[in-house]
This record gives C-alpha cells, sequence and structure tokens, in this order.
C-alpha cells in the first residue's frame, strides 16, 4: 500500500461521537462449586422490551423462576432452562432462579435488571426532549466512501420515543481516559488510553451512544524490548500509547497517538471491527495530538496548538518495529499561544466544521485546579494569524455527583443531526471516566460555538461556572440497542488452540507467549514462571480488566500444587499502591493462603521491594482449589474513601475475610491508570512454577 503526501480533499465534518453509561458486568458469573451459572447476571432493559435468560449447567433437574419485583419485570418460564424476562417500566428489580440440581442440593442464583425509559406497556408518555441544533451548514457524513470493507452499515430508523437511551451520571463509571469519537454511518467508535497495556488502543462500538462493546484493538505490541518486556528491572508505566485520536477518511480508518521516550504511531485499517491495522512510527513526539483531514493534507496538531503536516510511506522505520514511516512535510507552525489564564493547556481535538476550524482543549485556571475545556476557532489555519483565533470556554462544570471539572474529548452529531460532547472526569482511584454532554450551536451570545451542558425543561443551558453542576439523566435522541455494555466480563477459559482470548483481557506489559497458556490445561489460564522478580509489578503474564462503580467484586479460584518455593500468586487490586490475596509457597514447599500488599512511593515501580505479608492462613494440601475475591468500593461524592478489602475461602462457599484492607489511590507516578484486577503468578527464587486459574468473574455492586 502506498498513501501518497497529498490526501484527497476531507470531508467536512469529522467528528467524535459521545459516550457512554450505566455499565453492566457483561456475562454472568460461574458457580464455583458446581459450575451453574445465569447466561445474564445484570441487565439492562427498555420498558415494554423482553429478554431471555437461562441457566447454564449439567446437573440441573428442575428451576423455579421469580421476580421481587413484578410490577417493574416478571419472569416467565419458557421451557428447559430457559425464561423470558418482560420489562413493564422504569425501576430495578431482582430476578431469582431457585436451582435444584441432582443430588437434592439446591443453588439460587440471581439476575440484576435495569428497566430504563421508554415504557411502552403502561403508556407513558414520551420524554420532554429538545434536540440540540447544529451549525446551519450541512456536515457530510462519511459514509460509501473507499473500499468494500466498509463497517457495517447500521440503517437510519425511524426514533421510537418511547424507546431513547437513557444516560446516567457518572456516564461510563470505569477507567476509559482521552477517549476520541468518531461516526460512520449509524454506528459511532472510539478510542482510547490504555498505556502500557497489551493488547493496546481499544476501540469500542456503540449505536446509542450509552451502550458500548469493545470490537478490536489497534496493536498487539509496540515494541519488543526489555522495557516492554519487564526483563533487566526494566519496565513503561506511566508511558506505552497515550491520548489515542481516531478518524475515518476515504475509506479508510486513521488512530493516531504518542508514545513517551520513544515517538509517533499512526495506525490505519480498512475494516475497524475485524481488520488487522498497519503501523507507521516517527522518533519525533507529538505530545496529546490531533488528526485533520482538509484541502488534500494531513495534519497532526498537538502540544495546543501547534500544527504540522505529514504524510505516510512504506519506507520502513528507524526503530525496533517493523512498520512504515511518518514523514514531518515543511516545517511546524504554532497558530496561537495559550493566554495567561491558563495553566494546564493541552489534550487538543480538532475539527473543520462549516466556515470554522475549531481546536478543543483541555486547561485549567491558574487560579486553582479545575478541568475546563476550551474552544478556538478560526476560518482560517496555515495561513492564519494569531488574532485570527477566538477564544471560548464551551464547558466548566462538573457532575451533580462529583465536584471535580470535566474535560478533555470532543464532539459529535448523530444521524439525526443533534450534537453530544464527551469528556472525561478524575474520579480518583476508578480513574478517569467520560460524561456525556448535549452540546447546542445555537446559544445567545454563543452562536456557533460548541456549547455544553444541559437541559432545564427543554432549555439549553450552558455550563460557564465552575459551581455549574449537570443534573440526572440526560435522555439521548437516539433508539436504546439494547445490548449490553462489554468492557468487562467474565471467562471460564475454554478456548480451543490458536484462539484469542476475550476481548475484556490485557495483559500487563508484553507477554511473554512461552509462558502462558489455555489448552495446556484445558479451562484453565496457566501461568508458567520464566524469570524471577521481586513483586507484583514484573510478574510476567498478569492478565488483567478495569473494575466498575461504585463497587465492584472480582473473583477467581486457582489450582496451586505446580508451584515452587518463593513463588506467590493470586488475585491483585492494583492502583497507585496494590493489595493481593492469593496463596504463598515457602522453602520447604508449603503453601499457605496470604494476603499481602506492596507500594512504590508515588514513583515508578521497581524491580526491588518485596510484598509485604499481612496475613497468613490455611496452609493447602495437594490440588485443592483455593478462592478468592476482591470486594472494590469507590468514593461516590460521599465521605466514604477508596478502598479494596480481600477474601478467600475453600469449598467456593464460606469466605473468610484476610488482611489488611487496601485504601486505592490514583497516581500518575505509577501506573497512570484507574484501579484493575490482576490474575498474577511470579517466582521469586526459581522459575518452572505454575498456577492454574479456573475462571475470572465479576459483578457490580450499588
Amino acid at each position: 500500500m502506498e498513501i501518497s503526501r497529498r490526501l484527497h480533499r476531507a470531508a467536512a465534518g469529522a467528528a467524535i461521537c459521545a459516550m457512554a453509561v450505566s455499565l453492566v458486568a457483561a456475562a454472568a458469573p460461574a458457580d464455583a462449586a458446581g459450575k451453574v451459572k445465569l447466561s445474564k447476571t445484570n441487565l439492562s432493559i427498555a420498558a415494554g422490551s423482553k429478554k431471555t435468560i437461562k441457566a447454564v449447567g449439567k446437573k440441573i433437574k428442575s428451576i423455579k423462576w421469580k421476580s421481587n419485583k413484578a410490577k417493574v419485570a416478571s419472569v416467565k418460564k419458557k421451557g428447559g432452562n430457559k425464561a423470558v424476562i418482560t420489562a413493564k417500566k422504569k425501576g430495578n428489580a431482582v430476578i431469582s432462579a431457585a436451582v435444584k440440581m441432582s443430588g437434592a442440593s439446591k443453588k439460587t442464583l440471581k439476575c440484576k435488571v435495569k428497566v430504563t425509559a421508554g415504557e411502552k406497556a403502561v403508556n407513558t408518555p414520551a420524554p420532554d426532549v429538545t434536540p440540540t441544533a447544529p451549525i446551519n451548514v450541512p456536515t457530510p457524513t462519511p459514509a460509501n466512501e473507499g473500499p468494500t470493507a466498509e463497517p457495517t452499515e447500521t440503517p437510519v430508523p425511524e426514533l421510537d420515543m418511547n424507546n431513547l437511551a437513557v444516560a446516567d451520571y457518572p456516564t461510563v463509571f470505569s477507567d476509559v481516559p482521552d477517549c476520541d469519537f468518531i461516526r460512520v454511518n449509524g454506528n459511532y467508535y472510539m478510542v482510547s488510553t490504555t498505556m502500557n497495556l497489551c493488547p493496546g488502543a481499544p476501540i469500542m462500538k456503540s449505536t446509542d451512544l450509552v451502550h458500548w462493546e469493545i470490537v478490536n484493538y489497534v496493536y498487539d505490541r509496540l515494541f519488543d524490548d526489555d522495557a516492554n518486556n519487564l526483563e533487566n528491572g526494566k519496565q513503561v508505566y506511566g508511558n506505552g500509547s497515550w491520548a489515542a485520536t481516531i478518524r475515518y477518511y476515504e475509506g479508510k480508518f486513521y488512530v493516531i497517538f504518542n508514545s513517551n521516550n520513544y515517538g509517533f504511531f499512526v495506525f490505519t485499517t480498512d475494516d475497524i471491527e475485524n481488520g488487522d491495522w498497519s503501523g507507521y512510527f516517527i522518533r519525533t513526539s507529538f505530545h496529546d495530538p490531533a488528526l485533520l483531514f482538509d484541502d488534500g493534507h494531513m495534519y497532526v496538531i498537538y502540544n495546543g496548538s501547534t500544527i504540522q503536516e505529514i504524510a505516510l510511506s512504506e519506507v520502513a522505520a528507524d526503530g525496533p518495529i517493523d512498520a512504515g514511516t511518518v514523514e514531518k512535510v515543511g516545517d511546524a507552525k504554532t497558530l496561537f499561544q495559550k493566554s495567561s489564564t491558563w495553566g494546564l493547556w493541552e489534550g487538543v481535538h480538532a475539527y473543520k466544521i462549516g466556515d470554522y476550524y475549531y481546536l478543543m482543549i483541555i486547561a485549567s485556571p491558574n487560579t486553582g485546579w479545575f478541568r475546563t475545556e476550551v474552544c478556538y476557532r478560526s476560518k482560517k489555519l496555515l495561513d492564519s494569524e494569531p488574532s485570527d483565533w477566538e477564544e471560548q470556554i464551551v464547558f466548566q462544570g462538573s457532575t451533580y455527583e462529583y465536584g471535580t471539572g470535566i474535560a478533555q474529548g470532543g464532539i459529535v452529531d448523530t444521524i439525526y443531526g443533534d450534537w453530544y460532547g464527551i469528556l472525561f472526569q478524575d474520579h480518583d482511584a476508578i480513574g478517569r471516566i467520560p460524561s456525556i454532554l448535549p452540546v447546542s450551536w445555537e446559544c445567545p451570545g454563543y452562536e456557533d460555538w460548541p456549547m455544553m451542558g444541559y437541559y432545564d425543561n427543554g432549555a439549553f443551558v450552558p455550563c460557564q461556572s465552575t459551581a455549574d453542576k449537570v443534573p440526572q439523566p440526560l435522555t439521548i435522541r437516539l433508539n436504546n440497542s439494547g445490548k449490553e455494555n462489554y468492557i468487562t466480563g467474565d471467562d471460564d477459559f475454554t478456548y480451543a488452540e490458536g484462539d484469542k482470548l476475550k476481548l475484556v483481557w490485557q495483559w500487563n506489559h508484553n507477554p511473554d507467549d512461552a509462558n502462558w497458556s489455555v489448552t495446556e490445561n484445558p479451562g484453565y489460564y496457566r501461568i508458567r514462571n520464566g524469570h524471577t522478580c521481586s513483586n507484583v509489578w514484573f510478574a510476567r503474564n498478569s492478565l488483567t480488566q478495569r473494575t466498575i462503580g461504585p463497587g465492584y467484586v472480582s473473583e477467581t479460584s486457582i489450582l496451586t500444587n505446580g508451584m515452587k518455593p518463593g513463588d506467590y500468586a493470586g488475585l491483585v487490586a492494583v492502583g497507585s499502591d496494590y493489595g493481593m490475596v492469593g496463596v504463598k509457597c515457602d522453602a520447604d514447599g508449603s503453601r499457605y493462603v496470604f494476603q499481602g500488599s506492596g507500594s512504590c512511593n508515588n514513583s515508578r515501580p521497581a524491580n526491588t521491594t518485596e510484598i509485604t505479608e499481612n496475613e497468613t492462613a490455611d496452609k493447602i494440601e495437594g490440588d485443592t482449589p483455593v478462592y478468592l475475591k476482591v470486594e472494590y468500593h469507590f468514593n461516590t461524592g460521599n465521605t466514604r474513601s477508596d478502598t479494596a478489602d480481600f477474601y478467600y475461602s475453600l469449598d467456593g462457599q464460606n469466605w473468610n475475610k484476610i488482611g489488611k484492607q487496601l485504601k486505592i489511590s490514583f497516581s500518575t507516578s505509577t501506573t497512570f491508570m484507574g484501579t484493575r484486577t490482576w490474575l498474577t503468578n511470579y517466582a521469586t527464587s526459581e522459575t518452572g512454577g505454575y498456577v492454574d486459574f479456573d475462571y475470572y468473574k465479576a459483578a457490580i455492586l450499588n
């Protein structure tokens, strides 16, 4: 493939799409002892709709289904092990399945149901929604361009006012930082920062801006060196991919980002959901870059307002990766300087909409830290003078439940011509979480500016003060997709040879492919220790997933009879510090349940300090499985702090709390990510030991 230096004229209005809400764990947890589970443990369903649920297990004899609030959601047996849930009106209900198994044992399984607005069954009037008005110029949708490997086109349906998507605040209550968005036809695609994790730069898809699922990753690994491989005491915590931007142009998708200490990447594909990506690289850094196609040219805008034209070629890159080359075309130009009003000033997102070029930037007043979204516009670009650029605060506020400001993100138009913005909020240990906001282009006194705020009895109210707080909920003028979110999920580790792991998983740094397997012991994720290290930070093949607020439970079960002296294995809660519950193997080969913790004192993790053992419990004999659980509670704006508590069980039913509660925090000096759960095994003395993880399951706590 040859990509020319001059690209054809860009479609006006390349825009970013808005983010989502009310995350629900994607798959049902497996019953640890009897392998009985529900197909779903959390459901979000619109009133008037139906969903089928079933119990899965080999020894099920009979099931009695029951709803605790039949007026909200009723349940009726369908046949076999299935039942149909009917959503009747907005509210919450719990569906219980009393399962009788052969051998006279009984189990009760539960599914939490959230019924959203759109109450067809009771003929509730449609919500009063006033659409935001776009600029009075056409904004072409980049549809029907390029090769046939187009993303699946979603037909434009008629708006069902009784089944619109509804967003609560916080929107995505999970770590999805530096998010950027586009719309192609009726599909919305999002990319975000995942730092040192692999695979990296996740692609998420939605049709209603509320329900999102991971559909692909941009790359498997960036560099194969000591730092990315956690070898010789090196690491890339806080580095990797930063502040990715996504765009669609002439049949191709583009994702760009900067990688600290390495350089700048451009990745392209013509099939965003299923295709492979071609990479292009340059050892020049463009901090928090935005991508803009305009008048046959391809530009990167970085550090807020510096613009550099670039081109892509297939010449081998000057670096350790197999990729093409990014070439700088001409000299960089500073379009304008930030005013003395602002301290922090970065994270640019660039658009050409109508007659204007728009640059959206995160800033914070010099008078005190508060995330603020500032927009700059000009009718000129390369030939502009600093005086051609106007400045406007387009959002300065917070969500009703959390006082920190919201900024860094962009805007998108919908298939119906409405506009939304998505900005992220610092939310302490859970991470940096996106929030969706309506956009109006016709606020009196702010015409042709993408003002963000909320609706009050149908009237749009822009947020222009640090005292402004956005109420909930927000009705999105898009039909509720009825799909569940899929950014976290369960796994029983049943894979065939050659299968990829589920998309909810990422490794901490590059995996060591010779020392992990899901087929060596079928139905288990095996980590074999191929090297020694001092602590969790340097444990290779640690599988990770996000956590979700306001509360979250992660659970697994491990077989430890393959451990060697000096080995540690288990479930780890990782924020700025870490806490671990698992099994340790002493010098004489004895294995004990333990809970421990570790810190790197707000600095980059080092392969030196060993884990502190806070409590030791039962001795493990033979191949006895050990069940492990971490329970998270995240601050929602009240006095509760961010914490993690640790539990273990020897039968999967009776749980024992163990060790020391972890006070979780977020630090830009350690992982630079929100709290995650890791499945970890590492050796401090000798290599060759292994541990098998039987399953992973998780659930949201209110």
